[in-house]
């Protein structure tokens, strides 16, 4: 007995769950809808555990959009309706004491119509990149169409097209990040409280129904239309056009000298009729004000779906086949080969293969070459700036800034992508007559050089037209440039983690995740070369040097892993897991001190306690759950005793020496006081198994497994010394040396303990006697 077709209904939900499903999967965490349900026994996949720093990623980026759309309400309110406390200023350059009444003022009373008119405006530039951004973000090149094996469900033509609007309603991370902190901070300055986000959540999927639709519309009219070749151009162009609403709408928030103000300003009455702007005025009313636009909206978004639903209807009437497929039977005859020409080869057979891909792929090329220009234009334009360019020259750090976020982007949208760029054919490389670590390093310094050509031509344009040389310039060009080349191996190995060549999905074949590491490293980077002191920056160079060695190494583990479904790289110590755990140890510290709420000595070895326990405690579970080899051990080694207190004395030589040689103010110890137990405990005792576990162990370890004794040695000794006042960064670094070769010689954690808690004995012995 056939079992009977599923109900409209049924057929709708069942669609839905599958792309619910597949963007789960997608996501690296798939949850199964159905629990205890049988199944089949499946391979074991690889380990996962990415989930939390997509989370830790996750949140600044939310806290990103949330802030840029509270500074768009509260912009908009000072210019539009003329309050003078911030009218001049803006929100982001005013002070709280005069922003509070503001605030007050604005949540008091219904918005004004032209503050309304420019959330409308704002609201349907979002909705435009709701719609631009899935279909710029490849899925027009997709060489597969879902909808011609869609239609041959069980279903009905109107079901499967209904429930394909639905899922791309609901499955919209682009286009619920742009349109739901927006909705969310318009409710909550509406006085929703609490409820804002609930009611933005529900704005939102309004308008993202509407994008669904719209969306649907243009994909199946051009996949009807346009050959393969001709749907990854228009991919191409309409990946640009979404720069420019995207742009607009943000760069209410990011200050108030962009033009896009005159066009809020001069939004017609209509305006606040059309789905953007109903929804505005729903959000902002209360009680019975809020029945018309919310009978008005629901009336106007059915409308529109069957509108929509209509025109679907006329464009599949003549059967559901895309041009591409048509087209794809009809190869044209082989173009003779032309005749041979001597040309100057340039680079290896790697470096030349991939300039060739860059060459023929339009899409690549316009994404790697042209976009940078494009978004920093853009950005400039439409937040005002471009008035004003000789600020640029006229601040270094600005001037430098801007090199190498032109370089760096161009590393994001290249070298990031390496791997899945080269798609079905990755293996290929797997064959070739040298190693695939050799392989992709080639292709970081391809990517180096071209990323370098941006930031070389605007500082040259720049130099010519300061009107005198600066030192302070010129070594932040130097810092900006030196940082591309090391960003290029960084984008490479980030690039290995984030690429899953086996995926069948275009969108899972590349993990977003990294893409926003990626962005948030750069912005260090950047923030670094704004610090303003030297030392500073230095610090940072030195730190994305080791950073770039510990990912290098880690992406060099996983490479023989990449075409195995199963099989993942062995748990071993590496030196990523040493800068990660000090930076987890610091973090710690300092909201240890936060929270006790003191700057004397007992405060600050019970903050120095708690953060080596926090940080040591989980590290060793996590080490002992996925049976890592390679964990630093204590008291096993060769002669750690005697070689501890060697290193110790020649470390406590040097230490002593130079604290002879300072004035008794810029003494690199803390002053002796009733503290001064305390201050033992730390230095003698928490700051030698904590610091030592953490350099030595855990980075000089990882450091070792690629690099020479003397290397490893001294990076790790260059960090300890970093994370150090300036004044007692060279003792710091000596003894850096010697707890490290301690270490090395006798490969037990207890001798650069002991050289480490000897050496803060004995100059806190001798400032005592100062």
């Amino acid at each position: 007995m056939t079992a009977a077709p599923p109900t409209a209904w049924r057929a709708v939900w069942l669609l839905t769950r599958l792309r619910l499903q597949r963007l789960l999967n997608v996501s690296g965490r798939g949850f199964s809808f159905k629990k205890n349900s049988k199944s089949r026994p499946a391979t074991p996949g690889k380990r996962g555990g990415r989930w939390l720093l997509g989370a830790l990623l996750l949140l600044p980026m939310l806290f990103s959009f949330g802030s840029i759309a509270r500074h768009s309400v509260l912009n908009m309110h000072c210019l539009l309706d003329q309050v003078a406390a911030c009218q001049a200023r803006g929100s982001l350059h005013t002070g709280s004491h005069l922003l509070d009444p503001v605030i007050a003022q604005l949540m008091a009373a219904p918005f004004s119509a032209v503050l309304t008119g420019g959330l409308t405006l704002q609201l349907a530039l979002l909705w435009l990149v709701s719609v631009l951004l899935p279909l710029g973000m490849g899925e027009l090149s997709k060489p597969d169409w879902d909808l011609e094996w869609l239609v041959t469900l069980p279903a009905e033509k109107s079901t499967l097209l209904w429930a394909r609007v639905l899922e791309r309603t609901l499955v919209n991370p682009a286009g619920l990040l742009a349109l739901w902190p927006g909705t969310t901070v318009i409710a909550w300055y509406s006085g929703q409280g609490w409820l804002a986000p609930l009611s933005g959540l529900l704005a939102s999927l309004v308008l993202l129904a509407l994008a669904a639709m719209l969306r649907t519309l243009v994909d199946t009219g051009l996949r009807l239309s346009l050959t393969p070749s001709r749907l990854g151009n228009l991919q191409a162009v309409i990946s640009l056009a979404g720069l420019l609403p995207m742009y607009l709408g943000m760069s209410f928030g990011m200050g108030t000298g962009g033009f896009a103000y005159a066009w809020a300003a001069a939004m017609p009455a209509w305006s606040h009729w059309t789905p953007p702007g109903l929804l505005v005025r729903l959000l902002n009313a209360d009680g019975v004000a809020a029945l018309l636009p919310a009978v008005l909206l629901l009336a106007q978004s059915l409308c529109l779906m069957l509108l929509g639903m209509a025109i679907l209807r006329r464009q599949l009437r003549h059967g559901v086949v895309g041009t591409g497929q048509r087209e794809a039977a009809r190869k044209p005859a082989a173009a003779p080969l032309p005749t041979r020409r001597w040309r100057p080869r340039l680079g290896t057979a790697i470096q030349r293969r991939e300039l060739t891909l860059l060459l023929r792929d339009r899409n690549f090329l316009v994404q790697t070459l042209l976009m940078p220009l494009l978004i920093l234009g853009g950005q400039a334009v439409v937040t005002g700036q471009a008035r004003d360019l000789h600020a640029l020259l006229d601040h270094p750090v600005l001037l430098a800034s801007t090199g190498f976020f032109l370089g760096t982007y161009v590393l994001l949208m290249s070298a990031f992508q390496t791997l899945n760029k080269e798609g079905g054919a990755l293996w290929l490389l797997y064959t070739f007559p040298l190693s695939i670590e050799q392989a992709l390093r080639q292709k970081a310094q391809l990517w180096a050089v071209l990323a370098l050509l941006y930031p070389l031509v605007l500082f040259g344009v720049a130099l010519v037209w300061l009107p005198a040389w600066s030192w302070q310039t010129a070594g932040l060009m130097l810092l900006a440039l030196a940082g591309i080349p090391l960003y290029a191996l960084i984008a490479v190995a980030l690039g290995v983690f984030a690429s899953d060549p086996l995926a069948t999905e275009t969108t899972a074949k590349l993990r977003p995740i990294y893409t926003y590491l990626y962005l948030l490293l750069t912005g260090l980077y950047i923030a670094a070369l704004a610090a303003g002191s030297l030392v500073q920056q230095l610090v940072f160079v030195v730190l994305t040097c080791a950073l770039t060695a510990a990912l290098w190494q880690k992406a060099r583990d996983a490479l023989p892993y990449l075409l195995d479904s199963a099989a993942s790289p062995p748990a071993r110590v590496t030196a990523a897991d040493g800068l990660i755990a000090a930076m987890l140890f610091f973090i710690l510290q300092t909201l240890a001190l936060i929270l006790l709420k003191g700057s004397n000595a007992a405060p600050l070895a019970i903050a120095f306690g708690a953060a080596g326990v926090l940080t040591y405690a989980p590290l060793r579970l996590v080490y002992w759950r996925a049976g890592t080899a390679g964990v630093p051990r204590i008291g096993q080694g060769r002669q750690p005793w005697r070689r501890g207190v060697a290193g110790a004395c020649a470390a406590a030589l040097f230490g002593i020496a130079y604290a002879a040689l300072l004035p008794p103010s810029a003494s690199t110890l803390m002053q002796i006081n009733s503290d001064g137990l305390w201050l033992l405990a730390v230095g003698v005792l928490a700051a030698p198994l904590c610091e030592e576990f953490l350099f030595r162990g855990l980075l000089q370890g990882g450091l070792r497994r690629s690099l020479p004794a003397w290397q490893a040695i001294g990076i790790a000794a260059a960090l300890f010394a970093l994370v150090h006042p300036p004044a007692a960064m060279l003792p710091a670094f000596v003894l850096g040396l010697c707890a490290g070769h301690a270490y090395e010689r006798s490969g037990a954690l207890l001798a650069p303990m002991l050289v480490h808690a000897l050496y803060n004995a004995a100059l806190l012995g001798c400032q005592l006697n100062r």
